[in-house]
């Protein structure tokens, strides 16, 4: 993966800035879990625990509408946040 990465901790969520595109298969999916599990226990200030913190990824680092969101399971894997 070419360029920078970075996780943005907001209030129960984390911005989480990947520079590949998710959709067209860019990320391996086992580093998108990895990466998406370890951004879950940044900093959150309401102290969510790591399995009710939304994972918002944004591809390309760039700011998207419309992330993909995510969620990280007890065992490690990803779950899309349905509201």
């Amino acid at each position: 993966m070419a360029g920078q990465l970075t996780a943005k901790p907001t209030n129960g969520a984390v911005n989480l800035f990947v520079p590949e595109t998710v959709s067209s298969g860019g990320l391996d999916v086992t580093a998108g879990t990895q990466l998406a599990c370890t951004a879950t226990h940044a900093k959150i200030s309401d102290n969510c625990p790591a399995t009710h913190v939304d994972i918002r990824i944004h591809e390309n680092l760039t700011l998207s509408q419309t992330p993909w969101a995510v969620r990280c399971g007890p065992n490690g894997t990803l779950t899309p946040v349905t509201k």
